[in-house]
């Protein structure tokens, strides 16, 4: 009996995860994306040179082009995911909820609680 409560509220806690993995990896996507054409306009508009990876970053001439593009692109999607992380905890409620506060109420409920008192 306990374990089937215990199992019950695993499966609700899990609940609605599928959907958010989905906007999860679309919002990669999108992230990538706009790192595409953010680091092909730099490019184009002379920010970035092949200088600047293979003189000033000492990056070898073995690693082409297209790699150390990839590696911007990377490095601009995990600054976009951070960035975001910092703005969901500002404006979400969820985000500016402080852990670890004291409060008669518990978020969860308990599986084993069964209302007998």
């Amino acid at each position: 009996m306990r374990l089937e409560k215990k199992r019950q509220e695993q499966l609700n806690k899990r609940k609605g995860l599928t959907g958010r993995t989905l906007i999860m990896v679309v919002w990669l996507g999108i992230s990538f994306a706009v790192a595409y054409f953010l680091t092909e306009y730099m490019f184009s508009a002379g920010y970035l040179t092949e200088k600047i990876y293979y003189v000033d970053l000492k990056i070898p001439r073995d690693v082409p082009l297209a790699g150390a593009k990839f590696g911007t692109m990377f490095l601009m999607v995990i600054v976009m995911q951070i960035v975001f992380s910092f703005g969901f905890m500002l404006a979400s409620p969820e985000g500016r909820r402080r852990t670890g506060d004291p409060t008669m109420h518990s978020r969860n409920k308990d599986p084993f609680d069964d209302n007998r008192f």
